[in-house]
């Protein structure tokens, strides 16, 4: 379990105790659930496009409520599940676009964003890793949560 307490300051250098700390650094970031898959290309407010959405189940609610959306992510998928309101009789009935924009916004926020814009982590730490060497891993560590927040 990677300890940031570790190495105490003016402590002696340890490789084992910086390999061990580097070894649970990497298994953190490795148990970190890959996100749904989305083009390559700048990110925008909301986070890459998805490529594969489908369209779950859309159900018809009670008029004078609001509309909702759920999302279920299941590994590429993005499945949309609508509750569109029943409207009242004649053309004023329908949902707007605005309606069902503001329904999606609501159910995306606070969801992690896809981190597809995080490059791997190339190094090949010193035997024993110098403090760069924790240093580098520390920043990709803070670089990926920073991608995932929305």
């Amino acid at each position: 379990m990677f300890d940031p307490t570790k190495p105490a300051n003016g402590s002696p250098n340890s490789s084992a105790e910086m390999r061990a700390q580097l070894t649970a650094l990497k298994a953190d970031i490795d148990a970190i659930p890959a996100g749904p898959a989305g083009p390559a290309g700048p990110v925008g407010p909301q986070g890459p496009p998805f490529s594969n959405v489908q369209i779950g189940s859309v159900i018809t609610g009670m008029a004078g409520t609001g509309a909702a959306v759920s999302v279920t992510v299941n590994g590429s998928i993005v499945e949309l599940s609508f509750t569109i309101p029943a409207g009242e009789m004649g053309p004023m009935g329908e949902v707007s676009s605005t309606d069902v924009t503001n329904a999606i916004a609501n159910e995306i926020t606070g969801t992690a964003r896809n981190p597809n814009t995080v490059s791997d982590l190339v190094l090949t730490p010193s035997d024993p890793p110098t403090q760069g060497d924790l240093l580098a891993v520390i920043a990709k560590v803070n670089e990926l949560l920073n991608a995932l927040r929305r």
